[in-house]
């Protein structure tokens, strides 16, 4: 048998009909398996002490108490195990966490949010060139850190509030809660509303489309389509806006009375002379209604989770943002471990713009117990007829002919309407606010809880974000609170001046000038007096 050129011999067949290349000796060990050489993660090394010839030394170049060296101590007190074991020991040396987090923090602190604002300062910044490590680092690789670390980033700000209790700065009887509004980044072309989509389903309803031509028509049914798309969206996740684009963001009036895509950001922090964050939620929501039991319930946990026993009593203010049924009922149901204090929102004033000042408030109307209701002019109204579930409504009689119709009303007849049962929760949180030291405790919340929004969008200049992903925005409002967090812990530790007059003789007096440095694990002194024994000491 001839065989083509370049072709193998035929093999011998074995004598159970198995080819000879499948034999392998019976004392033969198995195929060796790919292992790792090292099970622990390959970082590249440090080169801040290393000289470059165009550069320099970043340790040489930053100097002592530069803020990059404070964040490179907050960065080494923090435990970054999780985030290091997520690096793997194949493949090539990765730049260490630890230095793409303190790359991040003072980004934040420093006023730089976009990734590529960073890696221009890594080129020409020695703080942050002393903070990386000594190395390059690319735009991709901070995006994908801060995009895929977000969990991390929150136990982060948990670790500060564990730091914070060892030090004994927590107080759960000082709590207070708000939001802020942050910009999203999106277009207002990107918004759809369930109200602006219902509008145009009616006006689209009412065109002829046998009159259009071609094109008009397949307009106008791509019109259809994308307006029915957005209310069959918005009740399908229950909102009443949402933005194409960035799937967190919705319609929100910021405070300078502009309208467009944000995200709030509902924050509660912990005592007016510390403002630590205790808890964070992120969400699109156009008010606060509602939110108040999330946000206690997370504040909770976090402060049980921080070392505090579960049994402790929390004590928290919230503004009239949160005076909704939902949250006055929940307010009610857990007064054994959480006393809220929420003011009152003041009487609406109706028809403002149709009269200055407003027409008649329902203070001006009495009803009685046996349901019927009267009128600012001794009149009995019609009523009451059942509104729902739990509204009830009554009519005015005898509108056209009063003397205060225009005080009243510029519509034909007057209504009132009345929630029984939210009645009785806002006159329970009114008799709470009235008991001794409620006021006084609720004042305070406007120096707990504002100023981390006012360091946050002044101080950090962070007002909008910077990516449209979900996961990019939420982990990067975790890095600010992380950063914000560590400088509230930094504040314990700054140094205190003392200036303490002694009289050395009677022609003049010395003035001995003491300073003292309150490490983060110190405890301040009760006193002056105390302070100047701790200092001649």
């Amino acid at each position: 048998m001839h065989t083509s050129s370049g072709s193998c011999p035929a093999q011998p067949p074995c004598p159970d009909g198995r080819s000879s290349l499948a034999l392998q000796p019976s004392g033969a060990p198995p195929k060796a398996q790919r292992r790792r050489g090292r099970p622990a993660p390959r970082f590249r090394e440090d080169h801040t002490r290393q000289f470059d010839p165009l550069r320099g030394c970043p340790e040489e170049m930053v100097p002592e108490g530069h803020l990059a060296r404070q964040v490179q101590a907050w960065v080494a007190a923090l435990d970054t195990s999780a985030l290091e074991a997520g690096y793997s020991s194949l493949g090539r040396h990765g730049i260490h966490p630890r230095h793409l987090l303190a790359v991040w923090i003072y980004a934040s602190l420093v006023g730089l949010h976009y990734a590529t604002q960073v890696v221009r300062a890594l080129a020409t910044d020695h703080a942050f060139w002393l903070l990386s490590g000594g190395h390059t680092v690319k735009e991709t690789t901070l995006r994908t850190f801060r995009r895929e670390h977000g969990a991390f980033l929150a136990q982060a700000v948990g670790q500060t509030l564990q730091m914070a209790h060892e030090q004994g700065l927590l107080d759960p009887q000082q709590l207070a809660v708000d939001s802020v509004r942050l910009q999203a980044d999106a277009s207002n072309a990107s918004l759809r509303t369930r109200t602006r989509s219902t509008a145009r389903l009616v006006a689209l309803a009412e065109v002829d489309t046998a009159t259009l031509r071609p094109e008009a028509q397949a307009a106008h049914a791509e019109k259809l389509a994308k307006h029915q798309a957005a209310i069959e969206r918005c009740d399908a996740e229950e909102r009443s806006s949402y933005s194409t684009t960035t799937p967190s963001a919705a319609l929100l009036k910021f405070p300078s009375g502009a309208a467009g895509p944000g995200h709030r950001v509902t924050v509660t922090a912990c005592r007016s002379d510390l403002r630590m964050v205790v808890s964070v939620l992120i969400n699109a929501t156009p008010n606060d209604f509602g939110l108040l039991e999330e946000a206690v319930t997370q504040t909770r946990a976090n402060l049980k989770a921080a070392g505090l026993p579960e049994e402790t009593c929390l004590q928290v203010a919230a503004d009239a943002g949160y005076s909704s049924k939902m949250d006055l009922a929940f307010a009610e149901a857990n007064a054994s471990w959480v006393d809220l204090l929420v003011a009152e929102p003041p009487e609406p004033a109706r028809g403002k713009k149709a009269r200055p000042g407003g027409f008649f408030g329902r203070d001006r109307f009495q009803i009685h117990d046996d349901g019927s209701a009267t009128c600012p002019a001794g009149r009995a109204m019609h009523g009451p007829y059942q509104q729902g579930k739990h509204r009830r409504m009554w009519r005015g009689e005898g509108c056209a002919s009063c003397d205060l119709k225009a005080a009243c009303t510029n519509a034909k007849v007057r209504t009132l309407n009345q929630d029984p049962e939210a009645d009785r929760l806002h006159q329970a949180m009114r008799t709470r606010l009235a008991a001794p030291g409620a006021q006084a405790r609720y004042h305070q919340r406007l120096a707990t809880v504002e100023p981390v929004f006012a360091y946050l969008e002044d101080t950090l200049g962070y007002r909008r974000a910077s990516s449209r992903l979900t996961a990019t925005v939420q982990a990067e409002i975790w890095l600010k609170i992380l950063a914000y967090n560590l400088t509230r812990l930094h504040t314990v530790g700054a140094v205190v001046s003392v200036y303490v007059s002694l009289a050395a003789s009677p022609a003049g007096i010395r003035i001995l000038a003491a300073w003292i440095p309150l490490t983060p694990t110190a405890t301040a002194p009760e006193s002056p007096r105390a302070l100047l024994l701790q200092t001649l000491s």
